[in-house]
């Protein structure tokens, strides 16, 4: 299906799988909101709504502060993002653009009279080697590697990669986890349940990739990600039962050795300025960010 014309916006849906995705391929952009699946499993939570603008895509997150993402596509991005700005004059508070990655910045907008550009620290993603992950060697991976080991002493596990007839398994691992963490009473973890869901019960027709740990013949733990780039994996969703340590870190490494060993670098998204989740990021030492940016004009 075709996307409106802009300013005009249509909510997300399966029909329109092909043609985003076929722009967010054909102009890559490193950050983990630029991918279909992200854009589709969220669309509720941010309310995303889409366009066209020529051929370029334009991403609307429809609720307050409203805002847009980065216009993706070639020649003709800047003249989409002034047709941007003007469209969201009619918003409350200052327009601006979110999620800018730094390789569109770098193209378009350094050292701009026209724009401002702040850095959006709590929106910067994790960018890790797949190898280091994987193996866990050395001094600043001991505490990963321990734990690890400790989990496969104790249990007997099987690792599998996730295909359709697992899907009702996972919903009550799911169901399980949130339970858990009382996912109802913080809108963060609800916002991600929704999410999860939403790849669970497409996962066929996203086309992603997921993994499970099982221990005693249930899920303890479950992955989903994707390719980003021809080098890059994206890591959307990882959950494990808290009641066994250190099967976060086997099920990263068993996903990664399975799923994304083709793979360079594995993105774990950002984390939000929650302190809990930055802590945990930074003790897989990451080997960059992928910097995000806020745009807005200079008045």
């Amino acid at each position: 299906m075709m996307l409106p014309e802009f300013p005009d916006f249509t909510e997300i849906d399966l029909s329109f799988k092909g043609v985003i995705s076929d722009h967010l391929s054909g102009f890559p952009l490193e950050a983990s909101e630029y991918t279909f699946t992200n854009l589709f499993a969220f669309r509720d939570a941010y309310n995303f709504k889409v366009s066209l603008y020529k051929d370029i895509l334009m991403v609307l997150k429809d609720i307050g502060p409203v805002s847009m993402f980065c216009p993706v596509g070639g020649a003709g991005v800047l003249n989409a993002l002034t047709e941007g700005f003007k469209y969201l004059q009619q918003f409350p508070g200052r327009p601006h653009f979110e999620r800018i990655p730094e390789s569109f910045v770098r193209a378009h907008l350094m050292d701009s009279e026209k724009y401002i550009v702040e850095e959006e620290r709590d929106h910067f993603d994790y960018l890790y080697e797949v190898k280091e992950l994987i193996e866990l060697k050395g001094r600043k991976f001991h505490d990963k590697k321990n734990k690890a080991n400790k989990f496969r002493s104790s249990y007997q596990y099987e690792y599998a990669a996730l295909s359709s007839d697992m899907i009702g398994e996972c919903l009550e691992f799911e169901k399980y986890w949130c339970e858990e963490r009382e996912c109802e009473k913080y809108y963060g973890l609800h916002k991600e349940r929704c999410a999860i869901l939403e790849m669970l019960n497409n996962f066929e027709l996203l086309n992603i990739k997921g993994g499970i740990l099982r221990v005693d013949k249930k899920i303890v733990a479950l992955t989903l990600g994707e390719k980003i780039l021809s080098d890059a994996f994206v890591i959307h969703i990882e959950k494990a039962s808290s009641r066994i340590p250190g099967l976060y870190q086997v099920i990263n490494q068993e996903f990664l050795m399975h799923e994304a060993a083709d793979c360079t670098f594995v993105n774990r998204e950002q984390d939000l300025g929650i302190e809990g989740l930055r802590n945990s990021k930074m003790s897989y030492n990451p080997v960059k960010f992928v910097k995000k940016y806020k745009v807005r004009e200079r008045k």
